[in-house]
Parts: structure tokens; C-alpha cells; sequence
């Protein structure tokens, strides 16, 4: 189960959010665990709070002001209820400095208490998002994780089928690589998967007859990623005999592969002598792009080519004709057609409407 110990928060976030610890050096093995993103009622990290219970609290100017302000057993009460149950740490923000009853109590209860020269709302706004992709469920997907045009790519496939091949091929038209043959998923957000590379192979790509690549060392920092949200899975695959025969040309509902309960759209590439694969996978990233703004070339095409259908069984149905009117009634002086019907088996027919 994933899990950060105060300690290991403090040395990887200190630079980032100006860190000076101050209290509570006793309680540097508190840890968080995977339970607290999921725990109801109970919030991971926010303003102080002395009503519900949040694991890191952020101390600001007014909360400092209201707790001086307490009658001298009223803030005693108020600390007690501040430092011990759910609270892990412990942040005071905005440059400002802890008073003594505040140190003095966080070294009673064991509790980590932190200086930050970030405001209040800024260190909750970057806190959370580090929590989450700390403390995440992680699983492991073999393939190769890539930035292409700006989104998180996955190519899979089976061993040998020439994913990382294709991945050198699109890092040389720009590409970025995230993680070769091991990529770690994990969720940020209700609809959001995240991708990294573990630390031993970050950088490396291997390729097989040349052997293990330092894509930072040949291509440059602006070569390689961090981390990237998973948008879109490309699958290699060696097609059988029977692959293209029975393949959907008019497909208007793409797959999707299912990771940590959400549902990634899928694409799956046919391996043949001949074919650019490295293409391929930047049209497929521009259609989906294209996708997520509204437009559908599928359906597109399926429109027009209705229209024209329609267009042509208009132009070739013939003049209906009138009868004539009986005496006393009024005389028709024109005739139209009726406008054709389009079943749901794509049949055209004309009709004419009495009446």
C-alpha cells in the first residue's frame, strides 16, 4: 500500500514550498497512507479546521490572530484539539513566525510543525496534487510511455513487436519519452491516470541490437518527461489472416482499456512490413485530438455520404402523377414529389402522401 512518512514529505517538498521545521521533531515517522484519500469526512489537507478533521493543517494570519485572541483555557482546549486525532502536521503559512504556545504544544502531542513562506492557499493548492500522486494506487503496465504532440501516449503490444523501435522513431520527430518497458499508473483525479517511470529506468530506452540508450544523454533534457497523463493506448499487434477481413473500416465507437476503474481510449495498430508506423501513431493522436473537441471524421463522412444518397434519389425519382379533379373541386395547378425516406437498413424509397 502506498504510504509518506512526514519525514520524506519534508526533505522532497522543502525547497518547493520553503520548509523550516520547528516543532514536533519526535513525530517524524507519522505516515499517510493510501486509506486517507478515500476516508469520509476526513479531509487530507486544507485550513485550519477545529470542527473536521484534516490530516495537514495550514496555519494562516487569521488563524493565528483567533487563536491569540482565546481566553487562556480556551486556546489550550483549542490546541489540544488541533494537535492529537487525525492531525499528521502541522503548516503556518504566509511568512509568518509561530508563537511559543504553538511550538510548546506540537512538542507535547509529537506533532510536525512546519514554517512556509508560501500563502495559505497557494501551499494547500500544491500540496494536494503531491498527496494524491504519492499516495495513489500504483500499477505497473508493460510498455512505453511517451509525450506526442502533447499527450500521454502508451504503446503496448507484445514482446518484440517493435514498440521501443517505435518509440526512438518518434522521439527522433520530437517525441518525449516518459518510461520505457515498465510505466507506473496511478490516479490523480476521478477521470485521471497519471504515468512515471520508475527511478532505476528513468531516462533509459532499450533497443533491441544496439542495447540500453540514454535518451537524456543522446537527445537533450527537452527529451524526455517526468510524468504525463495517460490519454490515448496504441496497440501493436501482428495481424492474422483473417484480421483484415473482419475489420471495421466505418468504426464510429472507439475501444477502450480499463486501468484502475478508467476507461482509456484504445487504438489498435496492425505490425506489417511497409506500413510507418511512427505516421500512424501521429494521426491517430491528431484524430483523437480532434475528438475531444467535438468533431468525429467517422460521422463526418457517414453524413455526407447520406446526403449525397439523398441528393441522387431526389434527382432520379420520377414525376408523380395528378389525377384529375372531379367536377366542383378545386384544381390542382402544380406537383411535387415527395421527399425520399431513409430506412434504418440505408434503403431510399419514394412515396406519395394522399391527401
Amino acid at each position: 500500500m502506498p504510504q509518506l512518512n512526514v519525514q520524506q514529505l519534508f526533505e522532497e517538498r522543502r525547497d518547493k514550498l520553503q520548509l523550516t521545521w520547528i516543532g514536533g521533531h519526535n513525530g517524524a515517522s507519522r505516515v499517510l497512507t493510501n486509506d486517507a484519500l478515500n476516508r469520509p469526512g476526513v479531509g487530507l489537507v486544507g485550513h485550519m479546521n477545529l470542527v473536521h478533521p484534516i490530516l495537514i493543517q495550514a496555519i494562516g494570519e487569521s488563524d493565528l490572530a483567533y487563536l491569540s485572541n482565546l481566553s487562556a483555557d480556551a486556546r489550550i482546549e483549542s490546541l489540544k484539539r488541533l494537535c492529537t486525532g487525525e492531525t499528521v502536521s502541522i503548516f503556518i503559512c504566509d511568512g509568518m513566525d509561530a508563537p511559543g504556545y504553538l511550538i510548546e504544544a506540537c512538542d507535547e502531542f509529537n506533532t510536525p510543525l512546519f514554517l512556509s513562506q508560501k500563502k495559505g492557499r497557494v501551499l494547500v493548492n500544491l500540496l494536494r496534487p503531491y498527496l494524491q500522486r504519492e499516495l495513489s494506487e500504483v500499477t505497473t503496465k508493460h510498455g512505453v510511455f511517451l509525450d506526442v504532440l502533447g499527450f500521454g501516449i502508451m504503446i503496448t503490444g507484445n514482446s518484440q513487436i517493435g514498440k521501443s523501435e517505435l518509440a526512438l522513431e518518434l522521439i527522433s520527430r520530437g517525441a518525449g519519452l516518459v518510461a520505457d518497458d515498465a510505466v507506473e499508473l496511478f490516479q490523480i483525479g476521478p477521470e485521471t491516470i497519471q504515468g512515471r517511470c520508475p527511478t532505476i529506468l528513468r531516462d533509459f530506452l532499450e533497443v533491441r541490437g544496439i542495447g540500453v540508450l540514454n535518451i537524456r544523454a543522446i537527445f537533450g533534457e527537452t527529451a524526455v518527461r517526468p510524468r504525463k497523463t495517460l490519454r490515448l493506448i496504441v496497440h501493436l499487434e501482428r495481424p492474422t489472416e483473417d484480421y483484415f477481413r473482419g475489420l471495421d473500416r466505418l468504426q464510429t465507437k472507439s475501444s477502450t482499456t480499463t486501468i484502475l476503474g478508467v476507461e482509456i481510449p484504445t487504438v489498435t495498430l496492425a505490425v506489417v512490413a511497409g506500413r510507418n508506423l511512427a505516421v500512424l501513431v501521429e494521426a491517430a493522436v491528431r484524430h483523437y485530438i480532434l475528438q475531444t473537441r467535438g468533431y468525429d471524421s467517422t460521422k463526418d463522412f457517414l453524413d455526407r455520404h447520406e446526403a449525397a444518397m439523398r441528393e441522387q434519389i431526389d434527382a432520379s425519382a420520377p414525376a408523380v402523377p395528378i389525377a384529375k379533379a372531379p367536377t366542383g373541386a378545386p384544381a390542382m395547378t402544380e406537383s411535387t414529389n415527395a421527399p425520399p425516406v431513409f430506412d434504418a437498413s440505408g434503403i431510399f424509397r419514394a412515396y406519395e402522401s394522399e391527401g
